[in-house]
């Protein structure tokens, strides 16, 4: 979630139940490098800053005695407990708070995650302090999943979508043509200038099917473009956005963007 030197607890206003339903799911090689690489084992703490939802705590609870799952965004908590609950999961803290309300008080912890998250921090500041909540040969990974640097060319339907944004909102620049941070402003770079040693990445391309729905859904997902900034204009935002999808791709089934699942991990030696 977004920080800023007081939480701007609006910016992610009434998104959390299309986030729950509409982002991608992590495949499943993110349990799996995490497992393998940390030597996961059922024992221990993970801390999950940033949680949102739940995307990245809820499936790893089962590697750890207990989850504290972090995010000053009430209702991402609240629906990540609803999964949770749902899920039979039932050691995750549910805590209010981010990168700025890091101190001892919270204990260690053998991993820290951060999915779609780190971004929005301040990411030296939010390193230094977590090194010191990682246990001797713990570690620390930075999950997401995105658009693959370079930038492929859009389809013809993102490319209809990216036209219909851009109508509705001008002063924000799309991701598709966005190519990317450059090499030192990029997550592996900040863990490399850490005090976190020997980071290692991975990367994974992996299909998404999407519907016309499931993409309004997903957009509604994202600050930018949630319910609440598009306003009076909602009904008028999805009316030109079907019509504009239905005539790049008929089928109104869209694929041919496969996002890239990225790990960036890195210990405490």
């Amino acid at each position: 979630m977004r920080e800023t030197d007081k939480y701007d607890l609006s910016i992610y206003q009434g998104t959390a139940w299309y986030y729950s339903r509409y982002r991608p799911v992590y495949p499943p090689s993110l349990v799996r490098i995490l497992r393998e690489n940390f030597r996961l084992d059922g024992t221990g703490r993970l801390l999950d800053l940033g949680c949102g939802p739940g995307p990245v705590a809820i499936p790893l609870a089962h590697l750890f005695d207990q989850v504290v799952a972090m995010d000053p965004d009430d209702a991402m908590r609240a629906e990540g407990a609803r999964i949770a609950r749902e899920r039979g999961v039932g050691n995750i803290e549910w805590r209010f708070g981010g990168s700025k309300d890091l101190s001892p008080e919270l204990g260690q912890f053998r991993l820290v995650t951060m999915g779609n998250s780190f971004h929005w921090m301040d990411r030296a500041r939010t390193l230094d302090a977590l090194y010191d909540l990682v246990t001797d040969g713990g570690g620390i990974a930075v999950v997401g999943e995105g658009a693959p640097i370079p930038r492929p060319p859009p389809t013809r339907w993102r490319a209809a979508i990216n036209a219909v944004l851009m109508h509705y909102l001008p002063d924000r620049r799309l991701a598709w043509e966005n190519p990317g941070p450059p090499p030192e402003e990029r997550h592996e770079a900040y863990l490399a200038r850490s005090r976190f040693k020997d980071v290692i990445s991975y990367q994974e391309s992996f299909e998404v099917e999407w519907t016309i729905d499931s993409m309004i859904g997903n957009l509604y997902s994202m600050s930018y473009c949630s319910r609440r900034v598009l306003g009076d204009r909602v009904e008028a935002f999805e009316r030109d956005l079907r019509a504009a999808i239905i005539a790049a791709e008929p089928s109104g089934i869209l694929r041919g963007e496969p996002p890239e699942f990225f790990a960036y991990m890195a210990w405490k030696r």
